[in-house]
């Protein structure tokens, strides 16, 4: 299971630098927290409101599957 959340994180960050996004449906994006992880820590967003690798506006506050904590 940890081999392929590992492989899942790749290919992500594979995608972020393709600059192919996923839908906010796709990603799994909500506009509030999951278990004290948020966009604005996310490896992927961009202030004010971007992220690389889900489309439209997204908030500092929500939070998305594709979640990536910063090396």
């Amino acid at each position: 299971m940890v081999l392929a959340a590992v492989f899942g994180v790749a290919a992500y960050r594979a995608a972020a630098q393709a600059q192919v996004k996923l839908s906010r449906v796709d990603a799994k994006y909500q506009d509030q927290p999951s278990g004290g992880m948020s966009c604005k820590a996310c490896s992927f967003f961009r202030r004010p409101a971007a992220c690389q690798v889900v489309e439209g506006e997204v908030s500092p506050h929500g939070w998305c599957q594709l979640f990536d904590m910063p090396d």
